[in-house]
């Protein structure tokens, strides 16, 4: 074979190998557990691997984990969130695909009895302007994963959060299952000693004492859900800890937002992932739209060479193309534009929610407060009273014990209200702050005699409270190169335009 045909042939391997493959990109995790850390402050860990679950630094389990240790150590050791982040190395893997070009594909015939012998080398063209549109799409694919896997973040923090206030609440109510399981033992006895006085019936001592066993068998029942919620806690913190070594500490919510409710819902759109990753989606759907209508036809350089032509060794070049008579890529450039147009809906369907989430979580955060600072305020104080009051006059003689046990549950069922009130508290600041997407200030609760009545849907602040109202403007990061979301008005022609970009790709 001639040294001029091999010298083609390196080239073109040279050209179409090495020579055009891309930089694998940079790690998108960085960019993830930046983004978490500046809305909660609380960095991603490496997962432990195979290996057991690390303590962060600054969080101590001995004397009791607060809501943010929980939220430290569940990001930094819950192998879920960590399987999730995995996917960002898959994107990225796909990014550097895209920006490869296709190998070239020899044919040779060897001269083999009166066969001449036959090469034909073929290197696809198309994918050299296909190439930056795949690239684009696929770097918008990876920007729109690392804002769902921010998401993703701010759901296991809340789930973590809801699992360390429902064992807060496990263990409230633990302790007062022990205090009324008390209580129920003195009557008991105080019945007891009435009954020996000659005070009372056989069958009124006789029914202390079932209450008094019912309260124990109830106090025993709550130290088993304490430790249901421990497990429960355990299974999201990923560390190598005892469940019943794990113990919540009271770290209750102060009370109210200090910004209102639509201040909130802004700040949601600005700043939730979720809304951003339907953003990006939507650009790289344009992306493929623009992919798909440059695939109406393929195109392929082709050099053949043959050992025994009319003048001895003979090559030369040329090309292999379809015609786009009768598909042209129809059927791939319908299904983007249909990706298109899923990815408006999409994003006008997350909006939506956001709204309805933020909005849900302050109302319940709301009612919550509201019946936590009415039961401290007017209803434990009265029933307080009542039941010591009861308990001294049965013990005088009094009054019949069916008072002093409906006085007794009263205060416990009271106790108890409170404790769901300052569950439902936490939960809702867990979802409120997931909702819109970063922490939110709360400001102490007011301490009149009157219940606290929270605007639900408040007015404009006045001109007056303007300066101790405002908010810093929140603004999302702009998406490099992204087209802009057309709104609800405009959706309708969004076919016709895709379909003139298509065309304009096309010819």
């Amino acid at each position: 074979m001639p040294r001029r045909v091999l010298t083609i042939i390196i080239l073109a391997l040279l050209v179409t190998g090495g020579g055009c493959r891309t930089p694998y990109p940079c790690d998108r995790s960085d960019r993830v557990n930046a983004d978490v850390q500046s809305r909660f402050g609380h960095s991603i860990g490496n997962g432990g691997g195979l290996e057991t679950g690390t303590i962060p630094p600054g969080v101590v389990v001995e004397d009791g984990l607060t809501s943010d240790e929980v939220v430290a150590l569940t990001l930094w050791n819950n192998a879920a969130y960590h399987e999730l982040l995995a996917q960002l190395d898959v994107s990225a893997a796909q990014l550097y695909d895209a920006g490869l070009i296709t190998d070239p594909q020899f044919s040779i015939l060897f001269p083999l009895g009166p066969k001449q012998f036959e090469l034909t080398a073929f290197q696809a063209i198309d994918a050299l302007w296909l190439r930056p549109v795949r690239e684009r799409a696929a770097e918008l694919d990876l920007c729109q994963l690392s804002e769902q896997m921010v998401q993703n973040g701010l759901n296991t923090i809340r789930d973590v959060r809801v699992a360390h206030a429902n064992l807060l609440l496990a263990q409230e109510r633990a302790e007062l299952t022990r205090e009324a399981r008390t209580l129920r033992d003195e009557i008991a006895d105080l019945a007891d000693k009435r009954l020996a006085a000659g005070d009372i019936s056989e069958l009124e001592a006789n029914t202390t004492r079932i209450e008094a066993l019912q309260a124990a068998a109830v106090a025993a029942g709550a130290e088993q859900d304490v430790l249901l919620a421990q497990q429960r806690l355990r299974g999201l913190l990923g560390v190598s800890v005892e469940a019943r070594d794990l113990v919540a500490a009271n770290d209750s919510p102060a009370g109210i937002p200090t910004e209102q409710l639509d201040t909130l819902v802004e700040t949601a759109f600005a700043m939730r992932p979720d809304l951003r990753a339907a953003e990006i989606r939507y650009a790289a759907a344009t992306e493929r739209v623009e992919v798909a209508a440059s695939r109406f036809m393929t195109l392929d350089a082709i050099f053949d060479a043959n050992g025994s032509g009319t003048s001895g060794f003979e090559a030369g070049p040329g090309v292999r193309m379809t015609l786009p008579i009768f598909n042209g890529n129809d059927g791939g450039i319908a299904i983007a534009e249909a990706q298109a147009e899923q990815a408006v809906r999409q994003f006008s369907t997350i909006r939506d929610q956001i709204d309805l989430d933020v909005r849900t979580a302050f109302t319940q955060l709301q009612q919550a407060t509201e019946q936590r600072q009415l039961t401290d305020q007017k209803i434990l104080p009265a029933l307080a009273t009542a039941e010591e009051l009861s308990r001294r006059n049965y013990e005088n003689g009094g009054v019949p014990y069916f008072l002093v046990l409906q006085t007794t549950t009263q205060f416990v069922d009271a106790k108890l209200r409170r404790a769901d009130a300052s569950a439902n508290i936490r939960r809702a600041v867990a979802e409120l702050e997931r909702s819109v997407g970063r922490k939110v200030e709360l400001q102490e609760t007011a301490t009149s005699d009157e219940p606290m009545i929270l605007p639900l849907d408040p007015e404009t602040p006045s001109d007056a409270d303007a300066e101790s109202t405002t908010q810093p403007e929140v603004e999302a990061e702009p998406v490099k190169d992204a087209p802009e979301l057309p709104q609800p008005e405009a959706r309708a022609p969004l076919r016709r335009r895709i379909s003139e970009s298509v065309e304009r790709a096309r010819f």
